[in-house]
């Protein structure tokens, strides 16, 4: 009997962790509609970043190019946490004569690897040529964030 309890504790075991790695692979974003674009980090040129929040939140601010000879009509927000925490949200668009407006600032209690959309549009008539992303929190939790703009 001991042998079979063994066996299939062993399996129980394996199984187990093969689901709890599954959340990990579930982290890229879906593919853009085709009237969409995901927008491009500044420094990197990916289309999406992935951070880890810091004590005193110095690396909170991602920014994402808007490109240009396009219209966009709205936006969409993703964020993927790799931890169950607080995540505080903020959306900035950036114009090309020095003003800002905030799109979004929400507060979520977030679950691991579930991914989270918000869209949202431009609260004025202009297109921004960047959106600055600020994602503050408990320190050392991560996340990956990307923002899709559609026309």
């Amino acid at each position: 009997m001991k042998p079979l309890l063994t066996t299939t504790t062993a399996l129980y075991l394996a199984t187990a962790a093969m689901m709890l790695t599954q959340p990990a692979q579930a982290q890229n974003f879906p593919t853009a509609p085709q009237s969409c674009v995901y927008l491009r980090e500044v420094s990197t040129g990916r289309t999406s970043a992935r951070k880890v929040i810091q004590t005193n939140n110095s690396n909170a601010n991602i920014d994402f190019v808007v490109p240009t000879g396009r219209s966009f009509s709205s936006y969409v927000g993703k964020l993927i946490p790799e931890n169950n925490a607080r995540y505080i949200i903020e959306l900035n668009l950036k114009y090309n004569d020095n003003t800002t407006s905030r799109a979004l600032d929400r507060t979520i209690q977030a679950r691991r690897f579930y991914l989270y959309q918000q869209p949202f549009r431009t609260p004025t008539d202009k297109q921004p040529f960047q959106i600055n992303a600020r994602v503050t929190g408990d320190r050392n939790t991560a996340y990956r964030i990307a923002i899709l703009a559609c026309q």
